[in-house]
């Protein structure tokens, strides 16, 4: 199976963990975000590199996995992941349930029907992972 993982720049070596641990398991990463990390202060042309392969890594992905917190970008793959997911898997981490409760950094659509919430230790959620 293809997979993404998404998340904020800050949360990039939880996003390795978790590709790690969906490697292991013999899927496959359809883009590493994480080589390249911050692309803000790069040239227009280069943002517009990313922000395609990016997107389209989305689109490929049979399984797309986002790590709360996130930023625009995130938010913006959760669009992308939505807007696409027949035949997608959306899966949403959050250490805790503030974010889908509407007590910090809310967004409605954490609550789409595609998407699967999952709330509790990042260790707990590497541990679910393991079992796809």
């Amino acid at each position: 199976m293809k997979f993404y993982v998404a998340s904020g720049v800050p949360n990039a070596e939880r996003v390795n963990q978790a590709a790690q641990v969906l490697s292991a398991r013999g899927h496959e990463r359809t883009y590493d975000w994480t080589k390249h990390g911050d692309v803000s202060a790069e040239t227009p042309e280069r943002k517009r590199e990313v922000a395609r392969m990016e997107a389209q890594a989305v689109l490929d992905a049979e399984l797309v996995v986002l790590l709360l917190p996130g930023r625009f970008g995130t938010h913006a793959e959760l669009g992308i992941a939505i807007a696409s997911c027949v035949n997608k898997r959306i899966l949403l981490w959050s250490e805790s349930s503030a974010p889908f409760d509407g007590e910090q950094g809310f967004c409605v659509f954490y609550h789409h029907p595609a998407v699967e919430r999952f709330t509790g230790l990042f260790e707990s959620f590497l541990s679910y992972l393991s079992t796809l």
